[in-house]
């Protein structure tokens, strides 16, 4: 899972911005079965971004 997590951090880094980590918190929501909050945990989303995407996925889901 590290492995996984560390691909997915670096996709979302790759993809620039926070639109490219929102889709790789939903990503790996959907594909782990973890919390918002583990997804941004797991991706080393920075706190003060936390509500930031929060707000828009919890509407999408």
């Amino acid at each position: 899972m590290v492995e996984f997590s560390k691909k997915l951090y670096d996709a979302a880094i790759t993809a620039g911005g926070k639109g490219g980590k929102a889709e790789s918190i939903k990503n790996l929501m959907s594909t782990m079965n973890v919390s918002i909050d583990q997804a941004m945990d797991i991706l080393k989303t920075p706190p003060e971004e936390h509500q930031y995407f929060k707000n828009p996925l919890d509407k999408d889901l």
